[in-house]
């Protein structure tokens, strides 16, 4: 009797936790929102790739065009100054903020305007190694992209609160 209540138990605590792993990441864009026509604003391959990739894991149905009214979604990136924070002379490195500014605004069908440009901003801290270009040049590109992954993944999160 007890075996068979310990095995009842222990199969209800597997239900219960395997629920909850599968309502993780669930949260997905509004259902206003779900047809969405992408216009980027400048952004790169790499980028629209990125954020397109992330807008239909969040939920949504990507558009080439206008056609079924879907909702404008224009979105635009552009690099701020670099800015130098700190400066080792001796050891020719150098501490340096990257910082990246996410413009967007949201055009439903039903509006006659777009909705108030919103912008988000990030910034990063890498250091550079004036003895080391090529390995710093990398750091910059990985730094970039994650600056960018960072910033969609702010852009879906206010998406989902309109």
């Amino acid at each position: 009797m007890k075996k068979l209540r310990l095995m009842v138990i222990l199969t209800l605590i597997s239900f219960i936790s395997a629920c909850g792993f599968q309502l993780r990441g669930a949260s997905s864009l509004p259902d206003t929102m779900t047809q969405l026509w992408l216009i980027d604003d400048g952004l790169n391959a790499d980028q629209i790739r990125l954020l397109s990739e992330m807008l239909v894991k969040a939920g949504a149905k990507l558009q080439l065009s206008d056609a079924n009214d879907p909702v404008q979604l224009r979105v635009k990136i552009i690099s701020l100054a670099e800015r130098n924070l700190a400066d080792s002379a001796g050891t020719g490195k150098t501490l340096v903020q990257i910082s990246k500014q996410l413009s967007f605004s949201v055009k439903r069908p039903t509006d006659v305007s777009a909705l108030q440009i919103k912008m988000i901003e990030r910034q990063m801290n890498i250091e550079q190694d004036s003895n080391n270009l090529l390995g710093t040049e990398l750091e910059k590109v990985s730094a970039e992209k994650t600056l960018d992954q960072t910033l969609f993944s702010q852009l879906i999160s206010q998406l989902k609160r309109l």
